[in-house]
Parts: C-alpha cells; structure tokens; sequence
C-alpha cells in the first residue's frame, strides 16, 4: 500500500515522540530526534550510514525486509533494536509502505516498550510472587507443584513436598508488634533459601507457613537432610528490633506418588504430617504415613463438635480438694479442673481438646466460660457452707493470662460471680517467665492488683525456680507432684522438697503439696513445713454436688 506524501513530511515526522526511520532497500536513509535518542546516536550522518542488519537483532531484521517485500499489509511486529552502547531495547514496529518524491521507502515506527515490559513484569511478580518475603506465593507454587508432578509422572521419577509452619510466630507478633514479625518473615524466608538446590522451589503460602518442592527426589535420605538442616537454621537466634528471638519449625514432608497422586493429596497429606510434627513438641519433621488419615479424620471430627460444645453445655467442671495441713486437713480450697462431657467419648481431659481449642480461636471463650462458673460456685459455697475462708484455684495459660492482664475481661467475670478477688487463685508455670521476663513481670503484677492470688505450679522442675521466685509476685507455690512419692525414699529428692519449703517460707509464700496419696506422705510434708497438700489422699476429681458434700 503506497501513500504519496507532501513535502511537509520532515517537519510532521520530527515530532513524532517515537523513533521514525525511512529506509530504502535495507539502508536507513533518515531518522528523526526520537530515533537518534533510541539508538544512542549524535547526528542524522552517523545514522544513515546504518543499514537494518545494524540497528536490529538479525532475526528481526530478515523479518522486517521480508514484510517490505510483501504484497500483504504488515502485522505489528515486536523485536529487539540494537543501542549504540549494545544494550538490547524491546520495540514494537509498524511498517509502511510509502512514496516520497517519486520514491519508493518503508516507513518504519519504532514504539519503545521497555517502562511497559516493566509495568508488566511488577504485575506479573505482584500475581506470583510474595510482596513481603519475594518468594513464590501460593498460587505460583501450585503451579510449579502441578508441572513437577506431571513430570514426574512422564518420568516415573519422585517430587517432596514439605510444608513448614513457623512455631511461636505468634508470640512473636504479639510481644514484639507486626514489624518484627514481618522481618522474621522475611529473615526466615532467607534461611530457607540456604537449604535449597537451584531446582527446589520455595514458597511462601502466607502467613507463618511455607512450602518447598523437592524434585527427582526420593523419600530417602536427601529430604531428611534438607528437613534437619531447615531444623538447624531455624533454631539459630533471629535478631528482632534490637532483641534475641527464638523460634522453631515444624515440618511435614509427603512424596508422589507413594503418597499421593495428585496435587490436593499431596497438600492434606503434607499439612497432616506437619500438625503431627507440631503435636509431637513442634522443632521436628514428620514424614507422612496412611496411619495420620484416620487421626487427620479424628481431629477435624473433634474440631466439628468442639465448635458447639459451649452451646451444648457439654463442659463440665470437676473439683479436686485443697486441705489445710495445720488444721487437721480441712477443706480450704479447690482446683477447678475442666473436663468435655463428649456425647460419645465420655469425660475427655482437657489437655486432649485444649491445643486444639486454642488452634481455632475457641480457647478464650472456653477459658472465660471455666472462670465464670467455677467462682460462680465457689461463692454459692461459701454462702451456703458459711464459708468465707474457700477459695478456688484454676490453671491459666500464658495466652490467656496475657490477655486477661490487658483488658477489663477478669474484673467483669468476678463482678458477675460476686466472688472477692482474694478467692480465685490462678496457677501459673515457668514458661510464662521464660519467653519474656519483662512483660511477664508486668503482666502477673496487673493480675496481683486486681486482687487475685497467683501461685508458680510444678515449682521444682524448671530451671529458673530457685532464681526467679524472690522477684515474682507470687503468693503460693505447689511442689510438683513427681517429688511426693520420691521424697521418702530418695535422699536428694528429699532434701530438695526441704530446700522448696524453707526458700518458698522464708519469702512468705504459701507451699503446697501435690500428689499426696498417704499419710506417710502428709506427714513428711507438715513435718517440713508445708502449708497445704493436695491429692488422691483427700478426694479425687469429683463433681459440685460431691464437693458440696464434702464439705
């Protein structure tokens, strides 16, 4: 298609913002400013001296004399044009057929698409790539799962899959705020690429969770390797806004096709082997085998009805007797221990549906709900028994006492039971001290001006007992009950529980004694001065109406 121009041509095309040549044959015969810049070269002689084979890469240079020579309108065409200095510009061209003075030329209109391939790549990186971390994000990691897993199927060859789930990472976002939870993000993500081969893939799913594909790869000893190394580097010190954290991992590993073969598989059975890495004390891998399907069914089963276990009224509380070992064994007190009355499963203890409560999001409730109606009860027995002396104690974890501690919740279930703060007792462990001294301290010194009693459990077995009790406000401690038994018959054990009792009275708190189920028992430990026992000796677990008897 030839086009007659008028002689104005030079004066239209010199402000054209895109690069414009006119050529003849394969010789470029002028350009205007936008093509001098694009090129990378000073004047309209040095450009003319040029042919297409110089200013194009070869292929799209044959390209363009073939469409000149066609009969045929020319597509848009996109190639590369050479610069001056050599660096490679993406273009795209439009190629005409026109007539200047009697002249036969190909117009040829060069559109620089570099800042658009730019624009299209951050899009391309914002939809398969993680903003935080610049790991694949899911939906590129499913992709890259789907092509491994077909070509290992062609192959008859092996692809690991394993999923990683970050332990206390939550702690970490709540103690130390959502900056450094991020950077431990984007820290640990770094650490993982440490473990990888240039053909694994590691992702970052979202959340605390991450995954990595392990092609031609068997369930033998190379993904253990990766797993222990991952273990490893996980467990090294992250620095977080100027302070130390610790954290580990826990991992499930799956392999197609002895597990699996298909990409939904392969994730429930990865996920799966994961949450038993987790139940088994987390900071371990897990490969996956047939037996976890049933547990997986079990738990989401559990998981089902735990929803509705508020609503049912299944949650009962059982109450075990504190004595007053000065008083010839009476009852002072009560630790409320909470029990499921599942429909099928019966009395389920609580160590066996907390972890799970706590997993998806139902454990604040259930803990609310515990408080409420155990001093509910204890008030209701100290009006009818006539005894204002009754207290009851309950355990609290580290989650719920941080958030009981923040807000008004506590202060508001003890107006609701009518029950003076002097007479709830909350168990306390070690751990709450060990991950954060400071905001521990604070945390338990909120709770003590509320009025509430706290006593330090299992006193004896960590390893800070001896060292922390003097700055901790507490006002009791238990001796773990593993020393009871051992007491009479083991000098050391002996001598220990002794040592408990004169640091623990010498500071003004009350010592009391777990797991006495004789009297040998009971009189070793008032022999040494403890204040309170508690254990089978002087009732099991019982319900409210047992208690109320008993008392």
């Amino acid at each position: 298609m030839s086009v007659l121009l008028d002689a104005d041509f030079h004066d239209l095309i010199d402000l054209l913002p895109d690069a414009l040549l006119l050529v003849q044959g394969s010789a470029v015969i002028y350009g205007n400013p936008s093509a001098l810049v694009l090129v990378g070269m000073a004047s309209q002689q040095e450009l003319v001296q040029c042919s297409l084979e110089q200013l194009f890469q070869s292929d799209g240079a044959q390209q363009l004399l073939e469409l000149m020579n066609a009969d045929t309108a020319a597509p848009l065409l996109e190639t590369q044009l050479l610069h001056h200095d050599g660096e490679v510009i993406p273009v795209e061209v439009t190629l005409r057929q026109v007539v200047l003075h009697n002249q036969s030329l190909s117009l040829i209109i060069a559109h620089d698409v570099r800042y658009r391939r730019q624009i299209e790549e951050h899009i391309r990186r914002q939809a398969s790539y993680d903003i935080l971390t610049g790991l694949p994000n899911r939906a590129l990691f499913l992709d890259r799962m789907q092509h491994e897993i077909i070509r290992a199927k062609r192959a008859k060859s092996r692809v690991a899959l394993m999923f990683i789930d970050l332990d206390r990472f939550k702690w970490v976002n709540d103690t130390l705020g959502h900056a450094a939870g991020d950077q431990l993000l984007r820290e640990a993500a770094a650490r993982l690429l440490s473990c990888h081969r240039e053909s694994d893939t590691v992702a970052r799913l979202g959340g605390d969770e991450f995954t990595i594909i392990l092609p031609d790869m068997a369930r033998g000893p190379h993904a253990e390797r990766v797993a222990s190394q991952i273990l490893k580097q996980l467990a090294q010190p992250f620095i977080l806004e100027g302070q130390e954290a610790y954290i580990s991992g826990s991992i499930g590993v799956t392999v197609f096709p002895d597990d699996a073969d298909d990409l939904e598989g392969l994730l429930k059975n990865a996920d799966c082997a994961m949450y038993h890495a987790k139940a088994d004390g987390r900071n371990a891998y897990r490969f996956f085998t047939s037996d976890m399907h049933a547990e997986a069914q079990d738990r989401m089963e559990l998981e089902k009805h735990l929803h509705k276990v508020l609503e049912r009224r299944e949650l009962v509380i059982h109450y075990q007797p504190i004595v007053d070992l000065r008083h010839h064994r009476r009852i002072v007190g009560a630790e409320a221990l909470l029990r499921w009355a599942h429909p099928s499963r019966g009395l389920m203890s609580p160590d066996l549906f907390l972890p799970l409560a706590e997993e998806i999001g139902l454990l604040g409730h259930i803990t609310e709900w515990t408080i409420l109606t155990a001093c509910r009860q204890t008030q209701q027995w100290r009006l009818d028994k006539q005894r204002n002396d009754l207290f009851i104690s309950l355990n609290l974890s580290c989650t719920r006492c941080r958030e009981l501690s923040t807000d008004n919740k506590l202060a508001e279930l003890l107006q609701q039971s009518q029950l003076p703060p002097i007479a709830l007792v909350f168990e306390i462990t070690e751990n709450i001290i060990a991950e954060d001294p400071a905001k521990a301290m604070a945390m338990l010194h909120q709770l003590r001006h509320l009025g509430v009693q706290l006593w330090l459990d299992d006193f004896g077995t960590g390893n800070s007992s001896l060292s922390v009790l003097k700055r901790l406000p507490v006002t009791g401690v238990k001796i773990d009950r593993s020393f009871t038994p051992d007491a009479l018959t083991d000098q050391e054990t002996g001598m220990l529980v002794r040592a408990i009792v004169s640091l623990a009275s010498s500071l003004h708190r009350k010592v009391i004694g777990e797991g006495v189920e004789t009297e040998r028992q009971e009189h070793f430990l008032r022999e040494q001065g403890c204040d309170m026992a508690q254990g089978y000796l002087y009732g099991r677990p019982m319900s409210a109406d047992e208690f109320g008897e008993l008392l």
